[in-house]
């Protein structure tokens, strides 16, 4: 009886060590999968019309630019640096999951926007988010066009890779 409680209570604080662990790796690991961030060969203008061109060649609209540092100094706070951020929509796929009420809350998620900015190194950078595996979260019809969303991603994004 000792030795199966004994046993018992191994079993449970190993798995418990396990969760612990897992949590911490995942703590750790998430930010670097859910959010892609590159050096980009170009400096910042290029780069913001380089991506703009490549979605419009892959059929995507780009509805707004963003200039984060404009709106930011214009509010009157501090000088944050070149920061843009480009939104692009593909109506296709926006209006596949839009349609059907049981994927309208993807919405809050729309358009895709990709953000361009400088770091103090004098480097320009592109930051997207991983849409193929926010899709798996969801899965179904969801999973299907964010797979397709990251692979046009992929291809607007290719030069920053």
């Amino acid at each position: 009886m000792i030795i199966e409680t004994q046993t018992t209570i191994a079993a449970l604080g190993g798995f418990i060590l396990g969760l612990i662990v897992l949590a911490l790796v995942m703590k750790m690991a998430a930010p670097g999968m859910m959010i892609h961030e590159a050096k980009s060969p170009y400096d910042f203008n290029t780069t913001v019309e380089t991506i703009i061109a490549n979605a419009e060649s892959e059929g995507w609209t780009v509805p707004k630019v963003y200039d984060f540092r404009k709106s930011i100094v214009d509010a009157g706070s501090d000088d944050v640096g070149r920061i843009k951020v480009i939104e692009m929509c593909q109506p296709e796929y926006a209006s596949g999951l839009l349609g059907a009420d049981d994927t309208k809350f993807v919405a809050v998620m729309m358009p895709c926007a990709v953000a361009v900015y400088e770091k103090s190194d004098g480097n320009t950078y592109v930051a997207s988010m991983n849409v193929g595996i926010m899709g798996k979260v969801f899965g179904g019809d969801v999973d299907q066009t964010m797979s397709k969303v990251a692979a046009d991603d992929k291809k607007i994004l290719m030069f920053a890779e």
